[in-house]
């Protein structure tokens, strides 16, 4: 009976007008401006700040332009906004206080002679704050910024790997590779394209590690490799050549190499590795046979290659708002609405996308959520493998983050957004570097089929991306807001795997031979985010809840036990660890003070897709008290204005005593009632195979979180939604709530602008590239 009423309605009249020709273009619009009733106290500087800023340092520290500058002089690596401490923004955000006032924080590294120290023989790197900006006339004050570190100076050796030292350590290789003395040997072992070393478009490079291995009487070693580098694809064409340089102090001059690897056998200087090299009984490796390798028929070449499939010509799906955009913006605030929600969008170099003040339905759920670090720790049988830790906020997630590809990296109907971040004494630009869009999922948000109904509910999203490329990793970060309060945090990697050369003696335990003599090294990903929620207002606790099976007896069958289940509510009383397996069956981030009308905790509920992942090796000489935050899934801590952060671009090579140690942030103070960071990793355990050549792929390679609604809200939140549909069997009606399911006319779909993606900069003061859908 269902089904004959169903089809009924689908009568050929019907059919013929769904299907007539569409004549008329749709009546697009772009709806005006949102209006935030606060500024964005969180906003990156402007450039008459940063210069106010710079000029103040280099009047104070006889700062030298960057691009003259040498290790022994003193200059600025970057200058941002140091954001206000929450306790002022609150005060400013809910209680009508004072704007705070602005503040920019500095990096510098300071090397001449007057700060140098028996505890700082070649200088160090400090880290200010200068402010207030704000004011009418005054001049800013500059002093150190200790109030949200450990210390606010670190030594030369242990500070920022900076474009001088990667430029001193390539002298070294460079002299030493292209020696009288080597130079025959890597012939031999790599090839004639060694020859070309240094060299402009040279197929050859030597690539160093994170981090540096200082020994207790501060000797600087780092291991490096040879790889061959065809299609900017060096990753996947390693050469199994590994050497060691020494790195200590300032002076190049003494700088060396220390020791050559190869097959497994250590050469204590390069007349060791060319006398064994000279003996009969010298093993030699296979080498990758690179006669195709500049071709696009190699295996590293990621364009398109093979037997094109039957119907790809065509143009694949696409989104399009037939009646306009459906979200709001305030450009100058970066202050962004959606059906409900609202927040503000921050920006910087360390971290690239930031959101502030989220709100749904006028309550604020989170003050800040914000990547903070990634790590990719890395195994294998050679010394770099075994020698790598990466921590790319040390290479910037803001400043990696390129322009933003319309129509691939993010739907037709997307806005692009660009930004600014401030370094070595230079305002920087660029283009697309974050995306914002309305997405229909291709799964309904809510349907039920009745014995006299059906209704179903779409399911559009709002999303926010921006993707990251460091070295060889391009990181694809997004933030997915839903209808009813849900949003989603997710990362995905694509992009060339490290490789390591394959080494049949003793590299299968660390990885799978997937080319001739390429091996994918086993590493993790383990990605740390910042997640300050305000349930119900800043009172919260954790708790969660256990889902048992039990014995149970009923008292209207007191002579029978029940086999069955029951649910276990505990409060989480301290700062803590913890991983997903202790976390319970379901984890809440609760109010301590209000309850729904039902009388439960109004809360959010955090939810772990899957993937278990997280970082194996514990204990191990490139991580040590630089990311406790890394040694489990989460940890949940009191909010303090001091501490901001999880992690800095010092700790990729201030192993013991880091700038930021988070051990200090979690230190066993009661979490009852009080206002709350959850701080959250998203892992990837990533053990390469041939599926990863050329390149890693996005839809696998990826880990995301959930924070949803839980007895929050009196009732589910998404019904007030026009985007339903619901059908009576009986009066064979259709009801859309007044909305155009299948709009009778031409969709007029504006080209993609590839003219914006732009990857050496922008225009200055151009502030968004806005591609319409129309």
């Amino acid at each position: 009976m269902l089904w004959k009423h169903f089809t009924a309605a689908l009568s050929l009249a019907s059919l013929a007008k769904l299907l007539e020709k569409r004549e008329v273009a749709c009546g697009a619009s772009t709806p005006g401006d949102a209006v935030p009733s606060k500024i964005n106290i969180w906003a990156d500087l402007s450039d008459d700040e940063a210069q106010v800023v710079y000029d103040l340092l280099k009047d104070t520290f006889n700062l030298t332009a960057s691009v003259n500058a040498t290790m022994y002089d003193n200059y600025v690596t970057w200058i941002e906004t140091l954001r206000p401490n929450k306790t002022d923004a609150i005060a400013y955000l809910d209680n009508d206080g004072p704007v705070p006032e602005r503040w920019a924080r500095a990096t510098v590294f300071l090397g001449t002679d007057e700060y140098t120290s028996d505890e700082f023989p070649d200088g160090y790197w400090q880290e200010l704050q200068v402010g207030p900006l704000n004011t009418n006339g005054s001049t800013p004050e500059i002093s150190e910024l200790e109030y949200i570190y450990t210390k606010s100076k670190v030594s030369f050796a242990k500070g920022y790997k900076d474009d001088l030292k990667w430029a001193a350590a390539e002298e070294v290789y460079a002299a030493e590779i292209l020696s009288d003395t080597m130079l025959p040997v890597l012939v031999d072992l790599v090839g004639e394209d060694i020859k070309t070393y240094g060299e402009e478009n040279s197929t050859v490079e030597c690539w160093a590690t994170d981090p540096f291995q200082i020994d207790d009487d501060g000797t600087v070693t780092d291991w490096a490799t040879i790889f061959l580098n065809y299609h900017d694809a060096g990753d996947v064409t390693p050469t199994g050549v590994f050497l060691q340089i020494v790195m200590t102090g300032r002076n190049v001059e003494d700088y060396y190499i220390s020791q050559w690897v190869y097959n497994n056998i250590v050469y204590n200087s390069s007349g060791e590795f060319r006398e064994a090299w000279e003996s009969d009984d010298f093993v030699k490796l296979p080498k990758i046979d690179t006669t195709n390798l500049n071709t696009t028929e190699t295996f590293v070449y990621i364009g398109q290659q093979g037997t094109t499939r039957e119907l790809d010509e065509k143009l694949a799906p696409i989104a399009i708002e037939p009646e306009g955009r459906r979200w709001k913006y305030s450009e100058s605030e970066r202050y962004f609405t959606w059906m409900d929600w609202e927040f503000y969008v921050a920006w910087n170099r360390d971290n690239g996308l930031a959101l502030y003040d989220v709100k749904f339905k006028g309550e604020r759920i989170a003050f800040e959520i914000g990547l903070q670090e990634a790590i990719a720790e890395y195994s294998g049988d050679d010394p770099f493998q075994a020698h790598t830790t990466y921590f790319d906020r040390s290479y910037g997630f803001g400043n990696e983050a390129f322009g933003l590809v319309p129509g691939f990296d993010c739907p037709y109907n997307a806005e692009f957004f660009n930004v600014t971040w401030h370094s070595n004494g230079d305002n920087n630009y660029h283009n697309n570097s974050y995306c914002a869009f309305e997405f229909s999922e291709d799964y309904p948000f809510v349907r039920h089929t009745a014995s006299e109904y059906i209704t179903v509910s779409k399911n559009p999203t709002f999303n926010l991306r921006s993707i990251t490329t460091i070295g060889n990793y391009d990181y694809n970060f997004l933030y997915k807001f839903f209808l009813d309060g849900t949003f989603e945090v997710s990362v995905r990697a694509a992009g060339y795997i490290q490789g390591a050369y394959y080494n049949p003696e003793t590299g299968d335990p660390f990885g799978y031979k997937i080319n001739e003599v390429l091996s994918g090294s086993f590493h993790d990903h383990v990605i740390n985010f910042k997640a300050d929620f305000d349930i119900a207002g800043t009172a919260n606790r954790l708790a969660k809840v256990e889902l048992e099976a039990v014995n149970h007896t009923y008292p209207w069958a007191p002579d029978k036990v029940f086999s069955t289940k029951q649910k276990r509510r505990s409060v989480i009383a301290n700062e803590t660890y913890l991983n997903w397996a202790d976390a319970g069956a379901i984890l809440l981030i609760e109010s301590a003070e209000q309850n729904n009308t039902w009388g439960n905790p109004r809360a959010y509920r955090a939810v772990f897709p899957g993937g278990d992942a997280r970082r194996i090796a514990q204990n191990t000489h490139t991580i040590i008290n630089n990311a406790h935050w890394a040694e489990k899934d989460m940890a949940i801590t009191v909010q303090k204005d001091t501490e901001f952060t999880s992690s800095h671009v010092f700790c990729s090579q201030d192993l013991e005593d880091p700038i930021i140690n988070f051990d200090n942030f979690v230190d066993g103070e009661s979490i009852d009632g009080e206002d709350l960071v959850y701080w959250f990793n998203l892992a990837l355990h990533h053990l390469p195979n041939t599926q990863d050549i050329p390149n890693t792929i996005y839809s696998t390679a990826q880990s995301s979180i959930i924070f949803t609604p839980f007895n929050y809200f009196d009732t589910e939140q998404s019904r007030d939604t026009l985007q339903q549909m619901y059908y009576t069997y009986e009066d064979a009606t259709w009801d859309f709530n007044g909305v155009s399911v299948s709009p009778e006319c031409l969709f007029g779909i504006e080209p993609l602008n590839f003219d914006a993606v732009n990857y050496d900069g922008m225009q200055i003061s151009k502030d968004t590239t806005n591609i319409p859908s129309t």
